[in-house]
């Protein structure tokens, strides 16, 4: 399950020996902070994760950047050894200098406009006042207990999104969110095909469908006690099961036009294997400026 511990929770919150280390999360708009499963915390920056937070009998331990982001360039410079750890933890500028060269380290091993676009929906829908939730990135279902040869394959899935607006039933829909940035990736292993493929197995999964619902619950209560979601989510009804959505990010009239036909090909094919219609919503990835 991803949740972590109230303890684990507080050292985040006022007086924590986390808090500073929160603090400069929170600053900074590329960073995302997301609860994971056996007490952990991991900080993502464009999908790569940088840093892993565990807790322990009052203890925080800190995993940092691999070292396969500089294999052939400086690792970071600040540490996070137990020797060194509650220095740092104490010194936000200490604390910034690590996220900047890490940062630097990860756009230099590789870059992706889908990575980015993929953070900022997540940041800009962070509000309960909103039609559109977004609660974690990157879910996938754990299958440790499962035989391998009934294990779903790639079940990672980009953003896992509540709609505040009750459907018919009464409830909230949960969206498994595929996001797709232009034309670079809509065919092969990374197609919309594929992602129907595997969104179904998981929707037909009754394990698949109960976890989900558990963690979107925990990952709600614990993010708006951080302050990480806005808003009033008393009054959720989450579905039992999720469906699909996908998110089509165009940065021009041609590429609407060729997702567009993308996704009227995704309708077909959810229908055809018995699926509600995948939801698609269309966010902006050309940052049009305005007064």
């Amino acid at each position: 399950m991803r949740t972590i511990t109230d303890e684990h929770l507080q050292a985040y919150q006022e007086g924590g020996c986390l808090q500073k280390l929160f603090d400069v999360i929170k600053e900074d708009p590329e960073l995302s902070f997301e609860i994971r499963m056996n007490n952990k915390v991991m900080i993502y920056y464009h999908k790569d994760r940088i840093l892993t937070i565990s807790y322990c009998k009052g203890k925080p331990s800190i995993d940092t950047l691999s070292e396969k982001y500089y294999k052939n360039a400086t690792p970071p410079s600040v540490s996070f050894k137990d020797g060194d750890l509650i220095q740092t933890l104490r010194d936000k500028s200490q604390l910034r200098q690590y996220f900047r060269e890490a940062k630097r380290l990860v756009g230099s091993y590789k870059e992706g406009l889908e990575f980015e676009v993929q953070q900022n929906i997540a940041l800009g829908n962070r509000s309960f006042s909103n039609r559109f939730v977004v609660v974690d990135m990157e879910w996938q279902l754990p299958q440790s207990d499962i035989k391998k040869e009934e294990r779903i394959s790639r079940t990672r899935i980009d953003l896992v999104v509540v709609d505040t607006q009750k459907n018919d039933k009464g409830e909230n829909d949960v969206y498994l969110g595929e996001l797709k940035v232009g034309m670079d990736a809509t065919d092969g292993k990374s197609g919309i095909d594929a992602h129907i493929e595997k969104t179904n197995k998981l929707i037909c999964s009754p394990k698949a469908c109960a976890v989900l619902r558990a963690d979107v619950e925990r990952i709600i209560r614990q993010k708006a006690a951080l302050g990480l979601l806005e808003g009033d989510y008393a009054g959720l009804n989450l579905s039992a099961t999720p469906r699909m959505m996908l998110i089509l990010a165009c940065r021009g009239s041609k590429e609407r036009q060729a997702l567009k036909k993308q996704g009227e090909k995704a309708r077909e094919e959810a229908k055809a294997k018995g699926m509600a219609a995948p939801l698609i919503v269309w966010p902006n990835a050309q940052n049009i400026l305005d007064v």
